[in-house]
C-alpha cells in the first residue's frame, strides 16, 4: 500500500493515529483475500547513508518532483506501523542504498512458491511470472500471465521496454519525445525483436531508463545490497504473531474496533501459507 494518508482518527491522548488504523486493516483484508498470513513489507527507509544510484545517473533530479510534505503524515506514522505489523507475524524488510522497488523485485526472485505484489505502482507489472501476479488494490484487479494481454497488447517483457520509452512522470524520468500509447507499444515490441534498423535511433535514452526502471538491474549491480536482503530474510523466517503484544498495542491507540473482533485478526493472520504477499509503503520518501 503506497502513499495512503488514511483518515484523520484522534483518540483520547489527542494523537492522529488514523494512519496506522487504516494501514492495518488494508493489510488484514489483503491476509484474507490472498489466503495467506506471510506478508512482507518493504519500505523505502534505507539502512545506508549512500545514494541512490538512479540519483546519480540522472544527477539528483530522480524523482526531483515528488511532494514529501504532502505524505508527512504518513511518515511520521512508520515506527507504530512496523511495530503493529511485525506483532502481527508480518516481515518488514528494508534496502540498504536502493529502493523498496527493488527489494520486491528481489524477493519475487528469491521466494519460493507463488507471490502477489500488491501495489498501484504499475512499475510491478514488469515482474509478473507464472508464479508472481500484481494486484492493484484501487482499481482492484489481479494481473497475471492468464490475462495479461487482456489489459496490456504486449508480454512483462515488452511492457518494460514500453516503460522506458514513454517514462515516468512521477519518477520524473524523460520519455521519447512523440511517443505515446500506440507508437510506444509498438516500438516495445521492436525492442523485444531486437530489430536493429528500428531500433537504432532510440537504443541509447531507451536503454538509459532501463536502467532507471529495470528492477532487476540495481540488485544485479549492488552484489552487496542482495547479500543485506538475505541477511533479512534469514533472520526473519521464524517471525511468528505475538498476538498479547498486538492487544496491547491496540489499547494503547485505542483501536476498540480491533478489540471487539480479535479473534477474526488471530484467524486472518494465524493461516496455512499458500502464497507469499509482497507490498511496500512509503514510497514517495526514497
Amino acid at each position: 500500500m503506497a502513499n495512503n494518508t488514511g483518515r484523520q482518527l484522534i483518540n483520547s491522548k489527542g494523537e492522529n493515529v488514523g494512519c496506522l488504523f487504516t494501514f492495518l486493516k488494508t493489510v488484514k483484508s489483503y491476509a484474507e483475500q490472498f489466503n495467506t498470513s506471510n506478508i512482507y513489507i518493504a519500505w523505502d527507509r534505507k539502512l545506508t547513508n549512500e545514494v541512490n544510484f538512479r540519483k546519480e545517473l540522472t544527477d539528483g533530479s530522480y524523482k526531483g518532483t515528488r511532494d514529501h510534505e504532502r505524505n508527512k503524515n504518513v511518515y511520521d506514522s512508520m515506527n507504530s506501523v512496523i511495530e503493529a505489523t511485525t506483532a502481527l507475524g508480518i516481515k518488514n524488510i528494508f534496502p540498504g542504498k536502493l529502493e523498496a522497488d527493488d527489494v520486491i523485485g528481489w524477493l519475487t526472485n528469491s521466494l519460493q512458491g507463488k507471490k502477489v505484489i500488491v501495489s498501484v505502482d504499475k512499475d510491478f507489472i514488469q515482474l509478473i511470472s507464472d508464479n508472481v501476479s500484481y494486484y492493484n488494490p484501487i482499481k482492484k484487479f489481479l494481473i497475471d500471465t492468464n490475462n495479461f494481454t487482456e489489459h496490456y497488447d504486449m508480454s512483462p517483457k515488452e511492457f518494460l521496454f514500453y516503460k522506458a520509452i514513454i517514462g515516468d512522470v512521477s519518477d520524473n524520468i524523460t520519455g521519447i519525445e512523440g511517443f505515446g500509447k500506440v507508437k510506444g507499444v509498438k516500438l516495445a515490441k521492436a525492442f523485444n525483436a531486437n530489430e536493429e534498423a528500428t531500433i537504432a535511433p532510440y537504443k541509447e535514452q531507451v536503454y538509459n531508463n532501463l536502467k532507471l526502471i529495470d528492477l532487476t538491474y540495481g540488485v544485479n549491480s549492488f552484489p552487496e545490497e542482495v547479500k543485506l536482503y538475505v541477511e533479512q530474510v534469514d533472520a526473519l523466517k521464524n517471525t511468528v504473531p505475538e498476538f498479547n503484544k498486538f492487544k496491547e498495542i491496540c489499547e494503547n491507540y485505542e483501536f476498540a474496533s480491533i478489540i471487539d473482533k480479535f479473534a477474526s485478526w488471530q484467524r486472518a493472520f494465524n493461516q496455512k501459507n499458500t502464497t507469499d504477499v509482497l507490498t511496500e509503503y512509503f514510497k514517495v520518501f526514497s
